[in-house]
């Protein structure tokens, strides 16, 4: 069909992008925005790339990024939500778990995407059906709650949430990143406060495997409503339906 989106092209941008990326790593001068979050060079050289790649070949499309245009169309039928560093901070202090986020929403579900940990040497990604790490089609996660089962939240859902919770937390500094480790099973769940780049390719890919997005009190997450480039109100959780509710109770 000629308005079919290629998983493997979206790979493949991800990757070119890492590339790009890493070129900086470890030789990056980071600025304080308006917000308080953080910018260097490797953000604006990664997000000029992949827009311009990305309207090359689908100028019909829209495209929201964190550091480019903040606001979509949402009447368009494809939005491209791009983290061109998600990880900034650690990003920028040489810290390895930093990725870039491609997240492709239909009708304002996401529906692909991959993220590359340039570092580690790891892409997720989906096609619509199957979640792949490496190449490799994960299985749906079914990790136990136990003393020793990791709950990954981010900075910004701590501050707006006490968790009381029986197993361990991390912060890992990468929203994306944190989805991922749930889709393999490394996490039982991750908590944020976050925007639609943020979460477009990790919800996506965590979709195929039967994990939905919702926010920790169980409403289904609006993406639209993100499309003009503002976090949550309220912090989301992603889980396996097994642990959600454990998950949930522990941080209301």
């Amino acid at each position: 069909m000629k308005d079919t989106i290629d998983p493997e092209w979206i790979v493949d941008l991800a990757r070119r992008a890492g590339d790009i990326a890493n070129g900086y790593f470890g030789n990056t001068t980071g600025q304080l925005k308006s917000d308080k979050s953080w910018v260097t060079e490797a953000d604006l050289a990664v997000e000029e790339f992949l827009r311009e790649a990305i309207a090359a070949r689908r100028p019909q499309d829209a495209i929201i990024g964190e550091e480019g245009e903040k606001k979509s169309d949402v009447d368009a039928e494809y939005v491209w939500a791009l983290d061109p560093i998600d990880g900034t901070r650690v990003f920028n202090h040489s810290y390895p778990v930093w990725g870039v986020s491609i997240g492709v929403l239909k009708d304002h579900q996401p529906c692909l995407g991959a993220f590359i940990l340039p570092v580690l040497g790891d892409i997720y990604h989906t096609d619509g059906q199957t979640a792949f790490l490496n190449g490799q089609p994960l299985a749906p996660p079914e990790p136990p709650i136990d003393e020793n089962a990791i709950f990954l939240i981010s900075e910004g859902a701590y501050k707006a949430r006490t968790a009381d919770y029986p197993g361990k937390v991390l912060s890992l500094g990468s929203a994306a990143a944190h989805l991922c480790y749930v889709a393999r099973g490394s996490a039982v769940g991750a908590m944020d406060k976050a925007g639609v780049w943020d979460y477009a390719a990790g919800a996506a890919i965590l979709k195929v495997q039967g994990i939905q997005s919702r926010h920790v009190d169980g409403a289904e997450i609006d993406y639209a409503s993100l499309y003009d480039g503002v976090a949550v109100d309220v912090p989301t959780l992603f889980a396996p339906e097994a642990c959600f509710e454990v998950l949930a109770e522990a941080v209301r």
